[in-house]
């Protein structure tokens, strides 16, 4: 511990007295701190600014005219939009609404069309036309602007539909007070509507009835059938008896087809274990074979020749089970394929043994001598032959020989199945020829049913006849003539009632007051991201020699990489204070915890500072490049801006593997309103991280360092790449 303070402190001095080290260090605290806060700044609150967004509005509408009452809605929806700042409206003709979305000069343009009114009111002629509006958008011009746009779009629709209700609702309510003589030729035309529509009714009525007629000649067609079932039960009880004497001659069979599988089973065990006795003669007959060639190099290539034939006899054995493993597997419709497979790749091992064997008795006969670490060589051949030699086995015993006999026995279980159900069928015929009996009474049941049915069916025509009649007399109804008079009264109210007859009343949990404190959690850990980058860029993450020189040669690498980070930790932990406090200070964002909202910033400064140092002491530029890859993914994926749910299912799915996403949600948690478990659960995902990089900094360092200093040296000799 007293190693890494005093590497520390050595790491302070320098900074101290040199003047300039002091100005960049200072710049390294603020550079992260100016990138979020001119984000967040501008981003403040965007969509409030909308305003400024020009969109072009054509107003060709000529009117219409309504009951002798001039009607134009576009003038009323065009007063409206004068009024509205939530875009730029912009009122010009046809022509400069279209070619100014072209040119770039608006955003979009709304087009109201001359026959709009004519269309918007003919609901009330009984010739409906629907209202057209031309929304033209320039989506080249803004990525964003066209959803914003969008908006404004809806509105217009919005307010469109707002106005139908209300006019069309004003307007039946003004036609009802027009004049007397006009309500009373209203009022006709739906008693003569209602008229109409019984008599629809009684036609239907009718068609039913044919349909009951159609019916009843279909059941007489059905007695008919069923009668003729019934004839054909003794040929059905005979063929069953024929089915049941199949299934035993199935039965014998599958038990010859059981005995053949028995004997393939110990066919196969007993080479199995003769390959075990081979492998054991090879590994033998190699054993000390370079001794031997030594004091008779001809004897000893003649062993290895004589070794190589053992190995061919294995080959021999091998294809052997699997002619056996495949005729069980077609027989039985078994999938052997993991051990056919493990098979064949054995056979290329000990063809690669034999060769191995082959060209090492070649050189012995040709030379005296073996060739190097020949020995070995072939043994580690054999060794692994051997390893995948125990998979087969395994695989023959767990898995073939189980699939064999389960295949066997639910092919016994289906047969019994399938005779009982035969035996069962035999059984039920007897209660078929009920059944069918029983059917034919209910078709009868059934007729009578329809008779029954088509009398009520012409009771009810005749009361609908007499309810045709009392129509006539709706027109003379005192209480509806009242609530004509009502609604005539005040059209003007019922209207703008019926146009907007819901309020939604809007509930905020966790409210932000504007964009800007919304975006500053990811602005914020972007920017201590980026300041963890800049400290790789222009600290080195190595301790010189001439320091460790300083220090004795007792320095451990340990020692050196928590010496070296703990300037990285003091700086960025500087870093995330200076952000944090700008948020609050400077921008005034909204934060409900500002302790909870610093802390955050510093936890998640450790944690980046920690893994990026780790990743560039390990990889060195590889390192750094690692570090600005995992922030492209972090940007696009960590749910910052868009929602994790609307994101493509690539980042959806590495989502949980981002620190981003942690803290994050930690600092929304204090910005917008704290929720105790969420917060810490965020911190505690976060620090697992750490564990990470030191794993990627002490442990994986190790086997790295050699790689990394001829990777390095490489790039040196280029003099082009740092």
């Amino acid at each position: 511990m007293k190693t890494i303070f005093r590497i520390f402190l050595s790491d302070i001095k320098k900074i101290r007295t040199n003047l300039m080290a002091f100005a960049v260090m200072i710049g390294i605290c603020i550079l992260p701190a100016l990138y979020a806060w001119f984000n967040i700044a501008a981003n403040w609150d965007p969509y409030s600014n909308t305003g400024n967004i020009k969109v072009a509005v054509a107003n060709c509408d000529n009117g219409t005219k309504l009951a002798s009452k001039e009607i134009n809605i576009c003038n009323q929806i065009v007063d409206n939009l004068k009024k509205n700042t939530q875009m730029c409206w912009t009122f010009v003709d046809k022509e400069q609404a279209e070619n100014g979305v072209v040119t770039g000069e608006y955003y979009a343009s709304v087009v109201i069309p001359e026959n709009f009114s004519e269309s918007f009111t003919s609901i009330l002629s009984g010739k409906l036309t629907r209202p057209q509006i031309t929304y033209t958008l320039n989506e080249k011009k803004n990525a964003i602007a066209p959803k914003i746009t969008d908006k404004g779009a809806e509105a217009i629709k919005t307010q469109v539909n707002e106005s139908f209700i209300d006019t069309i609702t004003t307007e039946l309510a003004g036609i009802l007070n027009y004049t007397s003589e006009q309500g009373n030729k209203k009022f006709t035309e739906i008693t003569d509507n209602i008229k109409s529509a019984i008599g629809d009714v009684i036609d239907n009525l009718s068609a039913f009835q044919s349909s009951i007629s159609l019916i009843s000649t279909t059941l007489d067609s059905a007695d008919t059938m069923i009668a003729n079932t019934k004839k054909s039960i003794p040929d059905l009880e005979q063929l069953l008896a024929q089915s049941g004497t199949l299934t035993s001659s199935a039965k014998d069979s599958i038990t010859a087809v059981q005995a053949v599988a028995t004997q393939i089973t110990a066919a196969t065990d007993t080479v199995l274990n003769s390959i075990d006795t081979l492998y054991s003669n090879t590994e033998s007959s190699i054993s000390g074979i370079t001794g031997e060639i030594a004091a008779d190099a001809d004897k000893a290539a003649e062993k290895i020749r004589a070794t190589a034939e053992i190995n061919r006899k294995t080959i021999d054995a091998l294809n052997n089970i699997r002619t056996h493993v495949v005729t069980v597997g077609e027989k039985l419709g078994i999938d052997v394929s993991i051990m056919t497979d493990a098979i064949d790749r054995n056979i290329e091992k000990q063809n690669a043994i034999i060769d191995k064997l082959n060209s090492g008795a070649d050189t012995v006969s040709a030379t005296g001598h073996a060739p190097d670490n020949f020995e070995s060589d072939v043994n580690k051949l054999i060794t692994d032959s051997k390893k995948e030699f125990d998979g087969i086995k395994t695989t023959w015993n767990t898995s073939v020989k189980t699939a064999m006999d389960t295949a066997v026995n639910e092919v016994f279980k289906t047969l019994d199945g399938i005779s009982a159900l035969l035996s069962d069928a035999g059984t039920s015929v007897p209660n078929i020829e009920t059944a069918l009996t029983d059917a034919q009474n209910s078709l009868a049941s059934l007729k009578s049913c329809l008779t029954d049915l088509d009398k009520i069916i012409g009771n009810a025509k005749n009361k609908l006849t007499d309810m045709q009649k009392k129509v006539d007399d709706i027109s003379s109804d005192q209480a509806l003539i009242a609530f004509i008079e009502e609604v005539s009264s005040d059209p003007s109210s019922i209207g703008e009632f019926m146009s907007s007859p819901v309020e939604v009343k809007t509930v905020k949990v966790y409210p932000v007051e504007n964009y800007g404190s919304a975006m500053t959690p990811f602005y914020t850990i972007l920017a201590i991201w980026v300041g963890s980058i800049v400290l790789v860029a222009v600290l080195k993450a190595e301790i010189s020699r001439r320091d460790i020189e300083k220090l004795g040669s007792n320095v451990r690498p340990i020692q050196a990489y928590f010496g070296r980070y703990m300037i990285y930790l003091m700086v960025s932990i500087i870093q995330a204070i200076i952000i944090a406090l700008g948020d609050l200070l400077f921008l005034k964002i909204q934060c409900e915890d500002p302790l909870l909202f610093i802390i955050a910033a510093v936890v998640s400064s450790i944690v980046f500072s920690l893994l990026i140092y780790s990743l560039t002491i390990t990889f060195s530029v590889i390192g750094k490049a690692l570090a600005v890859i995992i922030l492209v993914l972090q940007v696009a994926g960590s749910g910052g801006t868009f929602p994790p749910e609307v994101l493509p299912e690539f980042f959806r799915s590495i989502l949980p593997y981002l620190p981003f996403r942690y803290s994050i949600n930690a600092m929304r948690e204090a910005v917008a309103g704290v929720y105790a478990q969420s917060y810490i659960e965020d911190l505690l995902y976060l620090l697992i991280y750490v564990a990470i990089a030191l794993f990627i900094g002490i442990v994986l360092r190790k086997p790295c360092i050699r790689i990394m200093k001829f990777f390095n040296k490489r790039l040196e000799d280029t003099d082009l790449i740092i």
